[in-house]
């Protein structure tokens, strides 16, 4: 099935909505007119779609966005990228007749490219706060995809602007994704994380429609799923005739919703096409490094992150034990450092137990933990060739810097969390001092929690500090709520603060849903990975040995051409 989808452009990374221009011009980018005898057979089978009565059927003829293509336009600013939509106008009537029916052979070899509605649809990946994907049964008498699953999704809809501005379709594209999942899942508008976890992954066209374009997106809600379903059950959103269930999906197991032998779901082209960008973003690393090495043998996407999150406990507790002690923060840029490398990089091709120690020697330079590198080797026990350690960790540390990025700035949200005591301290508790230390006690283990999460790819350091002011106070049994309403919230309009309190719990939720694991699962994968890391980038290696010795020679011999 996703053979038949192709990306129209790949945007090989998720966008904001405001990273994309609009070209409206109707008489560039409509569709071409169909010979009349043509239209009118077209016409006619319109009509006989209308005249069939079904329940929960509604088919009517609205205006639509038509894309006729995109163009890559470079910002001189600074050397970004921005996508233009080259748009018309079409509308739902001639989708209908030219990409979703199937037509005889007379009346199709007559339509040609231009001829084609090609109206630009709207869908979106909708995560629950417990990680489940939603998707939605078409109703049986649906005309388009009916009885399959799919996302989320409709048509932004140009009858909703009083202007062809560009900014004003580029709002309706965003705003008609937000109202396409309401309508049809019933989600609570309000628990939608619009400002922090909404962005566009790919732009497809369907070929099983001749090419019908869609805006795919990933949209995030603090709702848990057994609170969409409920809500679902209500059957008020205004689109309910169009679905009979809603599923939800773990979000780790898409792998298997897209797997071609499984017979579990059918879903749409359109929901496999989203999945499997969606799929594509988180395992590219695993995927990279799979065919680099054409092997069979290799990590699959669940256990690269078993492994990673094994390892991740295993430096949280060498950075505890660590002398002289790291601060608070120290640990938790390194834990950013660690994770961050892995965000591009296999475990396969570099082993995570000498990448662990390089974030440690590093952090160690850039949170000034003044320290030599004897110092730093007395710290790693049971190492039985102190030597070769300290030749890994100095021939690591510059691979480390570079997979970084050389963005070795990391801000945690210790700092903000300092500033909210310190202000709770001035503002509220200056006559108990002791209720703001229990409260840093309590928030400093809640920090704690974050670092083996990835909370910190989802949301800004200032609202996860926030959140572990909140999850101190009721810990703690410290009541700050007229702190809170009067110096946090106090300022804000009632659906800003909303938005905060959504956020909160959504990150609670993320940080108190740890990853489980049994040590018989991961000693069993951990062997698995010494089978098939890349031996040419391990320092132990006779391989890696000659590659650095050869990179050497050739920064020598370039130094003896070169240099005076």
């Amino acid at each position: 099935m996703s053979s038949a989808w192709i990306d129209l452009l790949n945007l090989k990374k998720p966008l904001k909505f405001n990273e994309f221009l609009v070209n409206f011009n109707t008489e560039l980018y409509n569709a071409k007119p169909l010979p009349n005898d043509i239209q009118k057979q077209l016409d006619e089978r319109w009509n006989q779609l209308l005249s069939i009565v079904k329940p929960g059927r509604v088919l009517y003829n609205e205006s639509k966005f038509r894309l006729h293509s995109i163009d890559k336009k470079m910002n001189d600013d600074d050397n970004s990228f921005h996508f233009v939509l080259n748009l018309g106008l079409t509308d739902y009537k001639s989708f209908i007749c030219t990409q979703q029916q199937s037509l005889p052979t007379e009346i199709r070899q007559h339509i040609t490219e231009d001829h084609l509605s090609h109206p630009l649809g709207v869908g979106s990946i909708l995560i629950t706060s417990d990680d489940f994907i939603v998707l939605i049964k078409r109703n049986s008498n649906c005309v388009d995809s009916p009885n399959l699953y799919d996302i989320p999704g409709g048509h932004a809809e140009p009858k909703n602007l009083k202007s062809y501005s560009q900014e004003n379709i580029i709002e309706e594209i965003h705003s008609s994704t937000i109202a396409e999942c309401v309508d049809e899942t019933n989600v609570d508008r309000n628990s939608l994380l619009i400002d922090s976890s909404f962005y566009v992954l790919a732009i497809t066209r369907n070929l099983n429609q001749y090419g019908r374009p869609s805006v795919e997106s990933c949209l995030r809600t603090s709702m848990t799923s057994q609170e969409l379903q409920q809500r679902y059950n209500l059957q008020t959103q205004s689109e309910a005739f169009e679905s009979t269930e809603l599923k939800f999906w773990p979000l780790n197991k898409i792998s298997d919703l897209l797997n071609p032998s499984s017979t579990i779901i059918s879903i749409t082209p359109a929901c496999h096409a989203t999945l499997t960008t969606y799929s594509q973003l988180r395992t590219k690393a695993n995927g990279d490094y799979i065919q680099k090495q054409k092997s069979k043998d290799c990590l699959t996407v669940d256990e690269e992150a078993m492994v990673l999150r094994y390892y991740e406990l295993q430096l949280k507790d060498f950075c505890e034990k660590f002398e002289p002690p790291m601060t608070k923060m120290a640990i938790a840029v390194c834990m950013q450092y660690f994770k961050r490398f892995y965000l591009n990089n296999s475990v396969m091709d570099y082993h995570p137990r000498d990448i662990y120690l390089i974030c440690v020697y590093l952090t160690c330079k850039t949170e000034e933990l003044r320290i030599s590198i004897i110092d730093f080797l007395g710290n790693i026990k049971n190492s039985t060739n102190i030597d070769q350690t300290a030749d890994i960790v100095l021939s690591y540390e510059l691979l480390l810097i570079e997979k970084l990025d050389f963005q070795l700035v990391i801000h945690t949200a210790h700092r903000p969390f300092e500033g909210l005591i310190i202000d709770l301290k001035t503002h509220y508790l200056r006559d108990n001092v002791n209720d703001a230390d229990r409260l840093r006690l309590t928030g400093y283990e809640f920090l704690d929690k974050t670092l083996i999460t990835d909370v910190y790819f989802l949301f800004p350091p200032s609202q996860i500090a926030l959140t572990a002011l909140v999850f101190a106070s009721v810990k703690a049994a410290v009541n700050i709520d007229e702190y809170i309403l009067k110096h946090v919230y106090g300022s804000l309009e009632s659906i800003q603060m909303q938005k905060i309190k959504e956020t909160i719990k959504l990150i609670a939720n993320v940080v108190n849903t740890s990853t489980k694991f049994k040590k018989s699962e991961v000693k069993q994968i951990l062997e698995k990975l010494e089978k098939c890391y890349n031996i040419n980038n391990d320092p132990r290696s006779d391989e890696y040995k000659k590659k650095r010795l050869e990179q050497f020679q050739t920064i020598t011999d370039y130094e003896a051409r070169n240099l005076p």
